[in-house]
């Protein structure tokens, strides 16, 4: 039975099990919200779309639409991609570059880099916990020198071996080129000591010859003795199991087997799961599952879904292949009977808006992911650009603003007196949430448009709350209130809040949930907190910028 193996590397190490059961925690002191689901929409960009789509999913009661801009929705798929891309490890004989290439760790395209991909994943296992690596010891750091097979010297691909005393971990730093590996003659920038390829890959890509262990090469690059086995052992998402369709899920309607040895693959070690005479993951599995969008839907009647209008876009040549995540996405919603409309392109200005009606949307666009700042232009597209032109951002803003305005019934059109422009407001907003015990609560930035009419009459408007991408700030948006008068002006739209919230947490991004790794056990940090980012969010900002900045004059009815 062929059992698919992972390569556990330096993104993981100085994250631990979270055995304080911080996930899920909520404080319900907080001012209860009193708006309309009918009158507050939820929405984002890449990592901001999946914040929106799980928190729309999840509270139904608060969020009658939801946005999600090209981020990943299927978290099931998302570990898959983990395991067949971004984790592999094997022989390769040149350097792929396009999308659609076979990338593996070793050979990553330049964009999304290995160091932007590394320092994401470290974020998605601090927000969801480490699915591909388990320690019987809740105290032990999340280290692959700390993980089972290299506590026995056995593994179930490797065979036996002996690691060393003291490993460093990977090098993914100094890639002076940014093409998304790291030539034997660039310096390295991080203090770890060995390049570890597949098996064939340094004499097939660089004429080097290194020494083996099981399907590794490894070359010392700096002479010192150190051969980093530590962190090239494998990682253990579940025990061995017959996988006929690839899925990486276990089936057994299907007629998949397993075998009951354990997390390591190895009989008589008596790890996790071995011989309790049923199917195990790994532990952290369910904390990615609890925080799946689709599967969740999946579970609900169509009745229930069909109480929320949800806009989706993706790119077709999308770097992360999230593409397929809204094809899976739309393939669930269909089997609901709920039939989803799927357009390719955008087409509209600020003269036309696109009005859709469709209760499901997702629109493909000829394109890739955008959203990291550090890695293409979108902040100086959002700041710089043209809101009203071809740009695919402001196309994929100015399409959700038409599907969200057909959201909200009966609004109020025109500037309704003497102001003409809204007002875009900056604000901190302390969050006791994130507040750990004894501290002071954080503040987090958001950024607040009011429409014209917020000043000209006491009426109160919809609200949409966004989530912005990888490393982004709320203030990137601060423009969209430009957009927005001028569509408000000329009628096209009604009069709606925009509210632009905080993605930082972690290292740069935080997904907006309750993480399970606590902050304190991660180096590294430049902001430790207590990771309650999804509590943050309903009991902190929400209710601050309803209350406060919008007086109470938010829709209900």
């Amino acid at each position: 039975m062929r059992r698919t193996r992972l390569f556990s590397v330096v993104l993981i190490s100085g994250l631990c099990v979270c055995a304080c059961g911080q996930h899920g925690s909520s404080d319900k002191s907080g001012p209860t919200l009193v708006a309309g689901r009918d009158f507050r929409a939820v929405a984002g960009v890449s990592m901001g779309a999946y914040g929106a789509m799980n928190l729309g999913t999840k509270r139904p009661d608060l969020f009658g639409t939801i946005g999600s801009f090209g981020g990943p929705v299927d978290m099931q798929e998302l570990l898959a991609q983990f395991i067949r891309d971004v984790l592999e490890v094997k022989l390769q004989t040149d350097v792929p570059r396009q999308v659609g290439d076979d990338f593996t760790f070793d050979h990553m395209e330049p964009y999304p880099s290995r160091g932007t991909r590394i320092i994401m994943i470290k974020d998605l296992m601090l927000a969801f916990g480490n699915p591909f690596l388990h320690h019987p010891d809740p105290s032990k750091l999340y280290l692959a020198s700390d993980s089972e097979p290299a506590a026995i010297g056995q593994d179930d691909q490797f065979g036996s071996f002996s690691p060393p005393a003291d490993p460093a971990g990977f090098l993914d730093g100094g890639d002076g080129n940014d093409d998304g590996l790291r030539q034997v003659g660039e310096v390295p920038d991080k203090p770890t000591d060995v390049l570890l390829l597949a098996k064939g890959s340094l004499a097939a890509v660089f004429g080097l010859t290194g020494s083996t262990l099981g399907d590794r090469d490894l070359v010392d690059l700096n002479g010192d003795g150190i051969y980093d086995v530590g962190d090239g052992i494998v990682v253990n998402y579940s025990e061995p199991f017959q996988d006929l369709n690839g899925n990486l899920v276990f089936e057994p309607e299907a007629g998949e087997t397993y075998q009951d040895v354990g997390l390591d693959g190895v009989a008589g070690t008596h790890d996790f799961g071995e011989g309790n005479g049923h199917f195990d993951y790994d532990p952290d599995r369910s904390a990615w599952m609890d925080e799946d969008p689709l599967s969740r839907l999946a579970a609900r009647p169509p009745a229930e879904i069909a109480t929320q209008r949800i806009y989706m876009d993706v790119g077709t040549r999308d770097e992360f292949g999230l593409a397929r995540h809204y094809d899976n996405f739309v393939a669930m919603l269909s089997a609901k009977g709920l039939s989803p409309v799927v357009k390719n392109g955008f087409s509209g200005n600020c003269l036309t808006v696109p009005a859709p009606k469709d209760p499901f949307l997702l629109i493909r666009y000829e394109g890739g992911h955008i959203g990291i700042p550090t890695d293409d232009a979108i902040r100086d597209d959002l700041l710089h650009g043209d809101f009203c032109g071809p740009t695919t951002i402001w196309q994929r803003l100015l399409t959700f603003i038409g599907y969200v305005n057909q959201s909200f019934p009966d609004g109020f059109f025109g500037p309704g007196g003497l102001h003409l422009a809204g007002d875009v407001l900056t604000r901190q907003i302390p969050s006791p949430a994130l507040a750990l015990a004894g501290r002071p609560a954080p503040v987090r930035d958001v950024v607040v448009y009011r429409p014209p009419a917020f000043a000209n009459t006491n009426r109160s408007f919809p609200i949409v709350y966004f989530l912005g991408g990888y490393g982004q700030d709320p203030a990137d948006y601060s423009r969209m209130g430009d957009l927005l008068d001028v569509l408000i002006g000329l009628g096209a739209v009604q009069n709606m809040y925009f509210a632009f919230l905080p993605g930082s947490g972690g290292h740069r991004g935080s997904f907006s949930v309750n993480h399970r790794i606590p902050d304190s056990q991660v180096p590294g940090l430049s902001i430790v907190t207590s990771g309650r980012y999804e509590d943050s969010i309903l009991q902190d900002l929400i209710p601050e910028i309803e209350s406060k900045i919008l007086g109470g004059r938010v829709r209900s009815h």
